[in-house]
């Protein structure tokens, strides 16, 4: 069976392109493509949200304000998601928009998936895991710690990187149990112990949710360079918020040094081949 352009892709490709209107379309094509993945993840084509994901980590300009706004139209398109039709026409829509964002940044590629550090990361923290038990990071030493930030309501990043670290850790196999996965929640108001518990279990039941006082998250945040605020609706509910935050994960030695930040949709196979020759570096 043949497979034909979408019309939308032909559209692109025939349309002229300068520089100045790459500038311009820019912001519009991570929007765009940012609304489709919010109508992937509703309609679970999980593995169409991943090419669009994956497509802005190898074609946008790493920002702030890029990461912002694919993450703002992914949460209003997932709450609010169209009818979902036929898979075909998503994938085409999809594929339409990466399109767009190659051209928008043309000299936007990442050679190196691994986000650059250009400041300390203190790896230091106190918590509390999701049975009770006060932890810290000298708890797990002698095992690398692989962790990461988010809360259990997060429509599409966190469910993303624990599926991803689940998966990370299976690539391992009998290597992952030098490995220890954690999950810091930066929603410690509404993310309890039993919940926390429930949630990385759905993913994989080595997984261990910590939490603590706002206060301890934020510190622990703030050790990491890992940036999180509550985004509220103007007149909405105190309760109903959602929590814009930092993506990636961060691995730690066996000693507690950093070792690696990875960042968010980096692909499985690469993650567990850097991790992998981490684990083998070090007997």
């Amino acid at each position: 069976m043949k497979r034909f352009l979408p019309l939308m892709l032909l559209a692109a490709l025939a349309a002229p392109f300068t520089a100045a209107a790459a500038e311009a379309d820019g912001p519009a094509a991570v929007a765009k493509l940012g609304r489709l993945n919010g109508q992937a993840l509703a309609c679970r084509q999980m593995d169409l949200s991943a090419q669009a994901k994956s497509a802005l980590v190898a074609l946008a300009p790493k920002t702030r304000e890029i990461g912002e706004r694919f993450e703002a139209e992914t949460n209003r398109s997932f709450l609010s998601p169209a009818p979902c039709g036929a898979r075909q026409r998503l994938a085409g829509e999809i594929d339409g928009a990466v399109l767009e964002l190659r051209l928008a940044y043309p000299s936007a590629r990442h050679t190196d998936a691994e986000a650059p550090v250009t400041t300390e990361i203190v790896t230091r923290y106190l918590l509390a895991d999701h049975h009770g038990r006060t932890v810290t990071d000298q708890d797990f030493r002698g095992r690398f710690q692989l962790l990461t930030f988010g809360y259990t309501s997060c429509p599409d990043v966190c469910p993303t990187t624990l599926a991803e670290m689940a998966a990370v850790l299976k690539e391992l196999g009998d290597s992952a149990r030098r490995l220890q996965p954690l999950f810091i929640t930066v929603d410690p108001e509404r993310d309890t112990p039993a919940l926390l518990k429930e949630y990385t279990a759905t993913f994989d039941a080595r997984i261990l949710g910590l939490s603590g006082s706002p206060e301890l998250v934020r510190g622990v945040a703030d050790n990491f360079k890992v940036r999180f605020e509550k985004v509220r609706e103007a007149g909405a509910p105190a309760e109903r918020y959602t929590v814009d935050h930092s993506a990636g994960m961060f691995l730690l030695g066996p000693d507690g040094r950093f070792l690696a930040r990875f960042p968010y949709a980096m692909p499985v196979q690469e993650l567990s081949r850097r991790i992998g020759d981490y684990l083998k570096s070090t007997p």
